[in-house]
């Protein structure tokens, strides 16, 4: 029978106290996380079972030792224990000492596998056997854990088993810096599928049309594709069709020669072109104009660019990876003769949709949550929502989706008074956003306070829009670094 901790024969006094009776007893042998005694009291074997006892000893090297101790089965005057509460150090030096004292030392402690000389790796359970090496006791624990873990998971049903696979993602992952989907976060059905789906296609080099509401997270997940891709070194180029006036938005895609047209005083290199070898993000696809529409259909079909005012014929050929994003139909737009059609099937060898937050089920805690704890760490805050913020966060509709979470969050962790936010600092509250009336019933303030209240987000703002930089945020603020800095004392920034 495989075990999770080595056990050495040994005989050692132990006390254990059950009720408030003492007991005197013998480890016959001892672990980690149990033991083998002996009593040497006259004690009804069914007063112990079940019972939890007190155990007091001295480990020869060691010092003194007392935990608690489930005693968890009997046979004649010899009990099993299962140990509580045992601290860290309290369990490596029990370990080190077990290792001290095991006697056999050929075969696995944990499984009996027999062997002439013992090996670095048991081949019958797959426990590495350099009990004595630097940081196995760490190691051991921490495979301890997995296994565990496995046990518990191993029980789930498909569906639970991807919640704690993407709490894991959200609360643990995300810590590490190369974390790949950052901010792009969810456990309910419908976003398990989109990570699905996102892993299935960043292999390949196909075309990609992300579709759905305005703070759905279509840029990221844009992110995600190319940075789960074989491209993730090179360039991610992104373009907002609908900012860039119609009159620049094809110099702006595919650059121009110089002396093109008044004002080209040298050659400009284009999006796409910037892009080779990368991906580029073309936003909001359904408000480019339609002539531009058969140039970039070029553009995915043959790999080929051309500057404007270029008197080459052949162009230039290029690598990029288009993937474009929409919060419109763009079938409906066909019909209105405003997109094309031939365009729209080049684009979308591969659709994305995105569902709004309304649709994600707990998403909408578990969003809020996480920036909660991603701006709090920016800013050096320390917050918690309160049950009614969380109750308010679950009932409100979010038609700003996750734009809108993230805005509501950050402006709540400035706006707070205390530790824990509230559905008023979220200025939500039973699914309904607080007017302005609501906000300061019962609550009002004076115009110093007014002020000052917004002074803090104004500062707060600027510190986070340019990542604490003191220079830039005095300039952006038109005011001197000297003051900067009395105003994050002024407000414990």
């Amino acid at each position: 029978m495989e075990r999770l901790y080595p056990r050495a024969e040994i005989s050692l006094p132990v006390n254990l106290n059950v009720r408030f009776e003492n007991i005197e007893a013998i480890f016959n042998n001892l672990s980690a996380d149990g033991a083998l005694i002996r009593s040497l009291s006259r004690t009804s074997r069914d007063k112990m079972v079940g019972k939890t006892a007190i155990l007091t000893y001295d480990l020869p090297k060691y010092g003194v030792f007392e935990h608690s101790a489930e005693i968890i089965r009997g046979k004649k005057s010899t009990y099993a224990l299962k140990f509580q509460n045992l601290e860290h150090t309290q369990r490596i030096k029990l370990w080190n000492y077990i290792i001290e004292n095991l006697t056999d030392n050929n075969n696995c402690p944990y499984c009996g596998e027999q062997y002439d000389k013992r090996p670095s790796v048991c081949k019958n359970c797959g426990w590495k056997l350099i009990l004595n090496s630097k940081g196995y006791a760490k190691y051991h624990e921490k495979m301890c854990l997995v296994k565990k873990l496995h046990s518990m998971v191993e029980t789930q049903d498909i569906e639970h088993i991807k919640k704690i696979i993407s709490f894991i993602d959200i609360n643990i992952l995300d810590e590490k810096p190369h974390r790949k989907l950052q901010g792009f976060v969810g456990a309910s059905s419908v976003m398990m599928d989109v990570f699905s789906k996102i892993k299935k296609i960043t292999p390949t080099d196909f075309s990609v049309l992300i579709q759905g509401e305005t703070g759905t997270g279509k840029e990221l997940a844009a992110r995600a594709i190319h940075e789960l891709s074989g491209r993730k070194n090179k360039p991610f180029i992104k373009i907002n069709c609908a900012s860039i006036p119609e009159t620049l938005i094809e110099s702006e895609l595919f650059g121009y020669e110089k002396g093109s047209f008044t004002g080209a005083y040298k050659s400009k290199m284009g999006k796409f072109e910037s892009a080779d070898e990368g991906t580029i993000f073309l936003d909001e696809i359904g408000a480019m104009q339609f002539n531009l529409q058969a140039k970039l259909l070029r553009v995915i079909q043959e790999s080929v660019i051309e500057k404007i005012g270029s008197d080459k014929i052949t162009g230039k050929n290029i690598n990029v990876r288009i993937i474009a994003a929409t919060n419109q139909n763009l079938k409906v737009d066909i019909v209105k003769g405003t997109f094309r059609k031939d365009l729209y099937y080049r684009l979308s060898t591969f659709i994305l949709n995105l569902p709004p937050v309304r649709d994600r089920g707990n998403d909408k805690v578990i969003l809020a949550k996480y920036f909660l704890k991603k701006f709090c760490r920016e800013m050096g805050a320390t917050k918690t929502f309160a049950a009614e913020a969380i109750e308010a966060i679950s009932n409100y509709e979010w038609p700003g989706n996750v734009r809108e979470i993230m805005n509501k969050v950050q402006h709540s962790i400035i706006l707070s008074k205390n530790d824990h936010i509230t559905s008023e600092d979220l200025s939500i509250e039973h699914g309904k956003i607080l007017d302005a009336d609501a906000t300061f019933s019962g609550n009002i303030i004076t115009l110093k306070e007014a002020r000052q209240l917004a002074e803090k987000e104004k500062l707060m703002e600027a510190l986070i829009e340019f990542n604490y930089n003191i220079s830039k945020v005095a300039k952006y603020l038109k005011i001197s670094r000297q003051t900067v800095y009395s105003l994050k004392e002024k407000y414990s920034i």
